[in-house]
């Protein structure tokens, strides 16, 4: 009763108490063998009868934003852009190719170190550079987003390109079966997505039987040494939020270990190797998994 009092008398001068669970050892470090070093493919090399530099900043152009910034051979770059403020973390044009050096390495390692005749899914693709990435690589990819703009961007990218093994379609996420993409994959790309959705457990459940081998989770985190989720609230307003109006959680480290082993699976926390990574990389704000199934 006496606890109950101070609570309350505290509520009324704007303070809040909360039991502060003790801290828990973070895992020791992991022996898994470092795979050999991966360049992407860059810049982009482009089909000789593709359409020009005119005709290629032209349609570029029509959209308001681009979650990529492209570069093609021939010295044609084209920056990424988004509605509203500027965002030099995301938009800055190193970022894509850091990422790539951090996390395609050991996808590479985990399909035999090639991905010649490996089967892809890129999970929401945005305008397609993860599936170019692994087209060029020698995969079959399949990529699907439910933004009809960013899979018209997609197709663009691969007209510029001329690659014929990879294909996009519009899809929402919750309608994600193997049935409605063609069978399962070596690989699943989930790339940035599952912060922005509001039950991340459900997102990995439907995610794991699209896989017959290995899922790379990237995500924003939550710091904090406990399991937990931080919800938000996003509008659609820009290619880089949720599609639809709503909550969202971003999930700490700890909560996602303990959702995979709900599922079943067994995930590796790919370390920082290099300093040279995106910022929130750097911070502890984003990390990646590589998940078997």
């Amino acid at each position: 009763m006496i606890r109950d009092r101070v609570q309350v008398a505290l509520r009324r001068m704007g303070y809040e108490v909360q039991r502060i669970h003790p801290r828990v050892s973070a895992p020791a470090p992991s022996t898994r063998p470092i795979p050999p070093a991966l360049q992407p493919v860059w810049p982009l090399p482009r089909r000789a009868d593709g359409p020009s530099d005119d005709e290629i900043r032209d349609v570029f152009a029509r959209f308001d934003s681009w979650q990529y910034a492209f570069e093609f051979e021939g010295g044609l770059a084209l920056r990424a852009h988004h509605k509203g403020e500027t965002k030099p973390v995301s938009d800055a044009p190193e970022r894509p190719r850091q990422r790539f050096r951090h996390f395609m390495p050991y996808v590479v390692d985990s399909q035999g170190g090639s991905l010649a005749g490996k089967r892809v899914l890129d999970i929401s693709c945005n305008s397609g550079f993860w599936s170019m990435q692994c087209a060029l690589l020698g995969a079959d990819v399949v990529g699907f987003d439910v933004r009809p703009e960013n899979i018209d961007q997609a197709n663009l990218v691969k007209e510029i390109v001329g690659v014929e093994n990879v294909r996009f379609q519009v899809l929402d996420y919750w309608d994600m079966t193997p049935d409605a993409l063609g069978g399962t994959f070596d690989v699943v790309l989930h790339l940035g997505l599952l912060y922005h959705l509001a039950k991340p457990l459900e997102a990995l459940a439907i995610a794991k039987p699209m896989s017959h081998g290995s899922i790379l989770l990237d995500t924003a985190v939550h710091r904090s040494d406990n399991a937990m989720m931080k919800l938000l609230w996003e509008e659609p307003h820009d290619i880089q939020m949720a599609g639809r109006s709503g909550v969202v959680a971003i999930p700490s480290k700890r909560a996602i270990g303990l959702m995979l082993r709900d599922l079943g699976m067994q995930g590796f926390e790919l370390p920082n190797r290099t300093t040279d990574l995106p910022p929130d990389y750097r911070n502890g704000r984003r990390a990646s998994w590589l998940i078997s199934v």
